[in-house]
């Protein structure tokens, strides 16, 4: 009885040999596999595969995005540089009254357009920016004209410089919507998200199974060629993952802004209401419209220690003034973060916009385009953006440097007879496979 007792105990124990495995043709015989590896290579196999051709297909796409991105850090400062008669001033001194500027602003307006806004100067040399807004033969499509102010002497120092046509407006555009209007800001943020893809699988890919993940930061200096070359696109990949998910997950929301905002109210509530006519102001007949400078003096006092960077002039009855203001703090330096919207007869605020009191999902909001553009962290973020823009060049060549050696080698294979390879490198036929 004690026996038959152990018999049953031992054949219900399970054993080494009651693994399912899978025999796998291997050169002139087979070998005999756990289907737990056989599994682990297929889903290896498959993000190889993704990322592979990710990079093939997608990959001059991505160098461009990333090319066009870095010199966009410095747009501003290289445009200056490029037309300094045009962008810069020598004077010194008070500035202009605003409205003398205004009034030199709508005096230059292009045929059938009409003065949309400012851009007033950030330091001592820059000028003031007055943009033009000229309808065209299509819907809801503009054309948009710049002209420069001195800020000093109130003099007209360029003008009719059509957004798109010269060098920084064409890149501005090539970055944003490869020159093919919304098509073509749908395709970028299509390539944001491959992206997003491509570095989650090569990620998955440098991730080492044997879990000596401080030794995978190491690149390794012997070995083949091809060796060499697929260690420093993982290396490199590895370190600059981070900063390039950031940025291509801002671009993401650039191109695609109603749905990530959709997203982010999931968790916390996102006011969308300053879009274009949604704060408006009362017309008043018997009430003339304010001045600028009267609309200004009015900001100023909601924030006293903001630096007024935009102002939105009204064109329409029921157009508001809106202004743009930087305080010490914000995470936007080129424009700011606090946003006021006047009634243009009444003076009265139609709406405040204070980020540092806003909700929580406004707040990350409001971070995303500094962070693609690397301003909120200052001169180091923008560095750090401008290098980052050049790590996907980098990827792209020395995968590509793999792929081609990696040809040459199987091709140099072919002419010999064919040798015994790793049963995870070659993939199982599934027609072929006895499981027992």
């Amino acid at each position: 009885m004690r026996l038959m007792f152990m018999r049953k105990r031992d054949n219900a124990m399970p054993s080494a040999s009651s693994t399912p495995t899978v025999i796998v043709p291997l050169g002139e015989g087979k070998v005999s596999l756990p289907v737990q590896t056989i599994l682990r290579c297929s889903l290896r196999g498959v993000w190889l595969r993704t990322h592979l051709y990710l990079g093939l297909f997608g990959g001059a796409l991505f160098v461009l995005m990333s090319l066009t991105g870095s010199f966009l850090v410095f747009y501003k400062a290289i445009d200056e540089w490029l037309n300094p008669a045009q962008l810069t001033t020598s004077g010194s001194g008070p500035h202009k009254p605003l409205n003398e500027v205004v009034a030199t602003a709508q005096a230059t307006v292009p045929a059938g357009g009409w003065l949309d806004s400012l851009e007033l100067p950030a330091h001592e040399r820059e000028v003031v920016r007055a943009w033009h807004k000229v309808p065209t033969d299509k819907l809801d499509h503009f054309r948009w004209y710049l002209v420069t102010i001195d800020p000093y002497a109130g003099s007209v120092l360029g003008r009719d410089r059509e957004w798109g046509t010269y060098l920084v407006s064409f890149i501005y555009e090539l970055h944003e919507s490869l020159l093919i209007d919304e098509l073509g800001r749908t395709l970028v943020g299509c390539v944001a998200i491959l992206l997003l893809i491509s570095i989650g699988t090569g990620l998955f890919l440098w991730w080492p199974r044997s879990g000596k993940v401080r030794q995978a930061f190491l690149p390794v200096t012997g070995g083949s060629r091809i060796r060499r070359q697929y260690q420093w696109h993982k290396v490199t990949g590895a370190y600059s993952a981070i900063v390039l998910t950031v940025l291509a997950f801002t671009g993401v929301y650039l191109a695609f802004p109603s749905y990530v905002i959709q997203l982010v109210s999931a968790f916390s509530p996102v006011d969308e209401s300053d879009e274009d006519g949604a704060v408006q102001s009362h017309p008043d007949s018997g009430t003339p419209p304010l001045s600028a400078e009267q609309a200004v003096e009015l900001a100023q006092h909601l924030f006293p220690d903001g630096r007024i960077t935009y102002i939105g002039i009204p064109h329409e009855a029921v157009d508001a003034y809106e202004m743009m203001m930087y305080r010490p703090g914000d995470v936007r330096e080129s424009a700011g973060n606090s946003m006021v919207w006047l009634d243009q007869y009444s003076g009265a605020v139609l709406k405040v916009r204070d980020w540092r009191t806003s909700t929580a999902g406004h707040t990350f909001v409001a971070w995303l385009f500094p962070l693609h553009n690397g301003e909120a962290f200052g001169m180091i973020g923008r560095w750090i953006v401008f290098f980052a823009g050049l790590i996907p060049l980098v990827l792209y060549v020395t995968a590509l440097r793999v792929w081609w050696l990696k040809r040459q080698a199987h091709r140099r294979q072919n002419r010999r007879p064919s040798a015994e390879a790793h049963p995870c490198s070659k993939p199982v036929n599934r027609h072929t496979l006895l499981i027992r």
